[in-house]
């Protein structure tokens, strides 16, 4: 899992505030914060470095396709729409499991590391907030200049209605997903209706393509079977087949020593893990929806051990749902150490397989001033004392001052 410095960029000046000034992105991160403090911009810069560096170990891209001519900013950064947030002073750095990038001083700057630890591709899936786009227009695909993340993930949610093998549930209302191949037409089913995707309300057109991909995606890797239709092209292929010869003629490997290479460089050509970087979550759900969905996504991430979630929000309710996610999974440990898997009490709660252990779990704060802070914890608990929180604090204060206005009239 990496590790992200970004200083005057964007929204962004200071960067993270303390002795540390690399975001740590963990199994879980969530990035809270005002609009416009650069929650997306920290989510996108995080996509965009993991995608090259998978690029380059796969052999997709060399150094130079980087760091000349300024690619890395003109090119790269252009796909998310960064293009126009450097600054003079910029300073963006992603230290990888097998890639140290720098961007300082308009130059991009990059070296190998872990040159003897396995590189783990994973599957980099970025969900935009316009996600709900692609469920209210019929034949999105058909459509001229949306944002690029938008067709990717278009192409991952046509994928996953298709491999559909019946309807699935969501998590929501007691309702229904189902895909009619023949004429390509989405529906959702409860006890008593069935309605075309498009006729449905906003909150089920923002979390169906959310849930379904990160469903299939997650279930997709676990089931031993690449998952991407579109990473894999003719050029990457024979890449690929010159590195196998390559190796296969070596006549001084031991077989044994030969096998365990070939091994190695076919991982690098296989999604082994899952990077799910989803914006905005809540989006147009209820608070007990934005629970149900925080919950299968976190069972989806628990799937696979090297999985990553990285969500932006600005939602009090997913902070304290994550907040009994944590809580649950203290409990997990307890029940663990008992020899006990379940717990019907827990369950009610939290299902064992959403909780998550607080050392895999990290919540940063963007302020409006530009500055980025790590959460405290409380005995592994996010603290209260955190933006969202005081939001709501806040309308009992404004609240009060009302009242206070009310008493001092009646005088």
């Amino acid at each position: 899992m990496g590790k992200l410095r970004v200083q005057n960029f964007g929204p962004i000046t200071q960067g993270l505030v303390g002795k540390e000034k690399f975001l740590d992105i963990k199994k879980v991160t969530l990035l809270i914060g005002n609009q416009a403090t650069g929650k997306s911009s920290v989510a996108k810069l995080y996509s965009t470095f993991s995608w090259l560096e998978k690029a380059l170990t796969r052999g997709i891209l060399k150094e130079n396709d980087i760091v000349l001519h300024n690619r890395f900013a003109k090119k790269h950064c252009a796909y998310q729409g960064l293009e126009n947030y450097f600054k003079d002073h910029t300073v963006l750095e992603y230290i990888g499991n097998s890639y140290h990038f720098l961007y300082q001083n308009e130059t991009t700057t990059l070296k190998k590391i872990n040159a003897d630890k396995r590189y783990l591709s994973p599957k980099i899936m970025y969900v935009p907030a316009e996600r709900n786009f692609l469920s209210v227009v019929e034949h999105p695909q058909q459509l001229k200049f949306l944002p690029l993340p938008l067709y990717t993930f278009l192409d991952e949610f046509e994928r996953s209605k298709m491999e559909l093998k019946s309807s699935v549930q969501l998590p929501i209302n007691n309702i229904k997903f189902e895909y009619q191949r023949q004429h390509k037409i989405s529906y959702i089913k409860g006890t008593d209706f069935k309605l075309k995707l498009v006729e449905a309300s906003s909150g089920i057109q923002s979390l169906l393509p959310v849930f379904l991909v990160s469903r299939n995606l997650a279930y997709s890797l676990i089931e031993k079977r690449d998952s991407n239709t579109k990473e894999s092209n003719i050029e990457e292929q024979r890449k690929k087949d010159q590195k196998i010869n390559a190796l296969l003629n070596q006549t001084d490997l031991s077989d044994e020593l030969r096998q365990e290479l070939l091994e190695i460089l076919l991982s690098n050509y296989k999604s082994l893990r899952l990077i799910n970087i989803v914006e905005e979550l809540e989006q147009n759900l209820f608070p007990e929806s934005q629970r149900n969905l925080l919950n299968k996504l976190l069972e989806f991430n628990n799937l696979t051990k090297e999985n990553e979630l990285l969500i932006t929000t600005h939602s009090p309710y997913l902070l304290n749902y994550l907040t009994l996610a944590i809580k649950g999974g203290e409990i997990k440990k307890t029940l663990l150490k008992k020899g006990l898997e379940q717990s019907d009490q827990l369950q009610k709660v939290v299902p064992i397989n959403s909780c998550v252990f607080s050392e895999d779990v990290n919540i940063y704060q963007l302020t409006d001033n530009g500055e980025i802070k790590l959460l405290p914890t409380y005995e592994g608990l996010p603290s209260d004392e955190n933006f969202l929180n005081n939001s709501l604090a806040e309308t009992n204060e404004l609240f009060d001052d009302l009242l206070e206005l009310e008493e001092e009239l009646d005088d």
